[in-house]
């Protein structure tokens, strides 16, 4: 039995995973929803998902730390409470972190069980593999539990490669793209030796994403997320019109299209969004000065929008 929680289109993808698997999986999903006065979107009630837990006693929860196609983080009481859940019923909880950027989850806090990452986003390295971050008791379930049923993918076998390598020693199971993950080691070792660290990136990040969102605001721009869900690294707004992301493109600025959230909404939804990445290295160290163009980029485009020339 699995609880699935989505926020939107990419937290969808865990269905997709289970429905593209063999044999029968339970899987129960519970969807963000739109506030009824402002239209913006908030994770499924925190109550509502640990009574459902410790009623139903999931062998596995999934959720997006950070849910790219709304823009919306998980707070870390959330979590928190998701875990604590879940741990009461021996089940696992999987916090998917891929689009966290430096938004950093503390796994020995009573955090996640297991977490998953990659190097590229938040880490500014080349995508190249998955990272899943497992605690003592994810592990020892992970070992108690019945053997993978694929021969790549199989997290037991990838775990003991590691513990190989953490040894001391040498393992291998298939062709890694070992020169990529070196690049990711140096550039995980680049972010760590940043003045003040792994925290100050951090502070960073949300002094960017919220620093972005005040300009939108400025310019009348509502946000997808609610405010008290609201992500640094990805801001999602509801847009005028659909051709942000060619204006944006035609001033030298990649933003991404809206995409559909999966979560019931009026059909087009999705598309009369647009959203903003804010990943990488670079940004974090100067905020000012991506915050200050992307205001001057946007003054530009909203004045030609008003003009009628775009």
């Amino acid at each position: 039995k699995v609880l699935v929680i989505r926020n939107g289109y990419f937290s969808y993808r865990w269905s997709q995973l289970f429905d593209a698997m063999a044999g029968s999986t339970d899987v129960t999903v519970l969807k963000a929803t739109p506030g009824a006065s402002d239209g913006q979107y908030r994770p499924p009630p925190i109550n509502e998902v640990v009574d459902w837990i410790l009623k139903e006693k999931p062998a596995l929860v999934c959720a997006p730390h950070v849910e790219t196609s709304i823009g919306l983080i998980l707070p870390r009481d959330y979590c928190m409470a998701i875990a604590a859940a879940c741990k009461e019923v021996g089940g696992v909880f999987c916090l998917d972190g891929i689009a966290s950027g430096n938004a950093w989850v503390n796994m020995n806090d009573g955090g996640p069980d297991v977490y998953l990452t990659a190097p590229q986003k938040g880490w500014t390295g080349p995508a190249c593999v998955g990272i899943v971050m497992m605690t003592d008791r994810a592990k020892a379930l992970m070992k108690s539990g019945p053997p993978s049923s694929s021969f790549s993918v199989n997290l037991d076998k990838w775990s003991d490669v590691m513990q190989s390598y953490l040894d001391g020693g040498f393992s291998y199971h298939t062709t890694m793209p070992t020169d990529a993950i070196r690049d990711f080691r140096d550039v995980f070792v680049e972010t760590e030796q940043v003045q003040g660290g792994f925290k100050a990136v951090e502070s960073e990040c949300w002094e960017l994403g919220n620093g972005v969102r005040q300009v939108f605001k400025d310019f009348g721009y509502t946000s997808v997320a609610a405010d008290e869900f609201a992500a640094p690294g990805v801001v999602v707004v509801f847009a005028k019109d659909a051709q942000y992301a060619a204006r944006f493109k035609a001033k030298g600025l990649q933003i991404a299209a809206g995409v559909p959230f999966m979560l019931d909404e009026e059909e087009g939804t999705g598309s009369r969004c647009y959203r903003i990445g804010l990943f990488g290295l670079d940004k974090m160290q100067n905020v000012d000065v991506v915050i200050n163009k992307f205001r001057e980029t946007l003054a530009e485009i909203e004045e030609e929008v008003a003009a009628g020339k775009s």
